[in-house]
């Protein structure tokens, strides 16, 4: 099901983020989740690649990567943008919780809005935790319910049954912190600014004074 409403978003999915707010927005989700990841070794794991948007820097940074996404649609599409920087990715189209059993050791997991969509994600965290090298680290991005970012995807699903976002369950940070995942739990936050803001510029702005409710958070969990 999950894989079938991917596949129909992916052609107009990257819209997003060459809008003005949508680009200043994964500027600074981007920034977080990259300061934060942290892996003790160069074979990476990306669950939920989409189209492919972080799967650039992966490569670019050097990382030996195997990217993972329900949707062969939006695989596609991250396959092309590989293709266009240059580098190479084993890929997998599968659901990340039947492939567990089958997912290996990496010394980094990386996931930036997929875990939205997943089924039981602590569960499902928890056995990627075990997948990890001793040092390494599991780190996802996810959108902060209780935030005016997750009441506008909300309303969004209201409106139309058919978005992505009516699947999706958006958690809050205290939530997130009684997941019983593995290891010492890093919580970052990012999205200080609304959905509603104007410009560019007065997003940075209220992004830098970081005083409203956060509308982003990445959770990262290391294994000792």
């Amino acid at each position: 099901m999950t894989e079938a409403i991917f596949d129909k978003v992916a052609a107009d999915y990257d819209d997003w983020y060459v809008t003005e707010i949508g680009n200043v927005a994964d500027q600074v989700e981007r920034a977080l989740a990259q300061r934060m990841f942290q892996p003790s070794g160069s074979h990476v794991l990306e669950v939920g690649c989409g189209t492919g948007q972080h799967t650039v820097w992966l490569v670019q940074a050097g990382y030996d990567l195997t990217a993972v996404d329900i949707s062969g649609e939006m695989m596609a599409k991250a396959r092309t943008r590989i293709a266009g920087v240059g580098g190479r990715v084993q890929w997998w189209q599968a659901d990340i919780a039947e492939i567990l059993d089958q997912l290996g050791k990496f010394y980094g997991i990386f996931s930036m809005t997929a875990f939205e969509f997943v089924p039981q994600p602590e569960q499902v965290l928890a056995r990627l935790y075990e997948c990890l090298e001793p040092g390494g680290c599991l780190l996802i991005g996810m959108i902060a319910g209780e935030s005016p970012w997750s009441e506008t995807y909300q309303e969004a699903a209201r409106q139309n049954p058919a978005s992505v976002f009516a699947h999706a369950k958006l958690y809050t940070e205290q939530e997130i912190r009684r997941w019983r995942v593995g290891g010492r739990l890093e919580l970052g936050r990012a999205l200080f600014f609304p959905p509603s803001v104007a410009t560019a510029a007065e997003a940075l702005a209220l992004e830098e004074k970081a005083t409203d409710v956060a509308g982003f958070l990445v959770a990262k969990w290391v294994k000792a």
